[in-house]
């Protein structure tokens, strides 16, 4: 990486960031940081939100806009996260609109906000890695407890059995669509703490566990934006 402007730099040293949590944006003098950056962040430093606001939500058009409300000891900020097909190539517009609201909420905060952008405010700030192959660089991570049990998703479990690859893709796939069959996060978890889920997950290899639970968090995550959307409908 190419010497850093001295506010990057600070950002960096102050909170802890790596250098391969953060690139330039192409074209311009920002820079992006990962969004599991700024999510450790929040934590480390106490950032609390409210439960986000559904400002605008069309599922037949995929389009989702959330506003997020966040505090750090006596200051607070709020900013929206818009996703639709205009800006957004990923499927899971409440998560991602989520994701965005949530993250320039920490940047405001942090008042790195306009020499900082979160990797998932446009697809143009990804960074450039043909060869990716980690799942948490595609997809979010699992959340865990301070015991590290799995919080909502599927448990972690021992298994004699290991897949090859080329066996793993039919039940990945499988999986994924049974997933996404789901249309309330109740359900959903049901499905995910279930026994026979649970032992099929665990024939994956480590990595393909990982990937899945990812996914699983995107679709549990977009279920729940949608419910407290019909709430807020109904209430009004």
């Amino acid at each position: 990486m190419p010497s850093l402007p001295k506010e990057i730099s600070l950002f960096m040293e102050t909170y802890g960031v790596d250098s391969d949590e953060i690139w330039p944006v192409p074209g311009g003098k920002a820079y992006a940081v990962k969004h599991k950056a700024l999510e450790r962040i929040a934590i480390e430093r106490g950032i609390t939100f409210e439960r986000p606001s559904v400002i605008a939500c069309d599922l037949a058009g995929k389009s989702m806009v959330i506003c997020t409300f966040g505090k750090m000891g006596d200051r607070s900020e709020w900013s929206f996260g818009e996703a639709s097909p205009a800006n957004n190539k990923n499927q899971y517009m409440a998560a991602m609109a989520e994701k965005r609201s949530r993250d320039r909420v920490i940047l405001k905060l942090l008042s790195a906000h306009g020499d900082l952008y979160s990797e998932d405010e446009a697809d143009d700030f990804k960074r450039p890695n043909p060869h990716v192959t980690r799942a948490t660089d595609i997809l979010p991570s699992a959340e865990y407890d301070e015991h590290g049990e799995v919080i909502d998703n599927i448990p972690h479990s021992e298994s004699s059995k290991k897949l090859r690859v080329s066996d793993q893709r039919p039940l990945f796939a499988q999986l994924q669509k049974e997933a996404h069959a789901f249309a309330d996060s109740k359900t959903f978890l049901s499905w995910m703490k279930d026994e026979k889920t649970i032992a099929r997950v665990a024939e994956f290899k480590a990595d393909w566990q990982d990937m899945f639970r990812g996914i699983c968090k995107e679709h549990l995550a977009a279920l729940r934006m949608q419910e407290s959307g019909d709430d807020m409908r109904m209430a009004g």
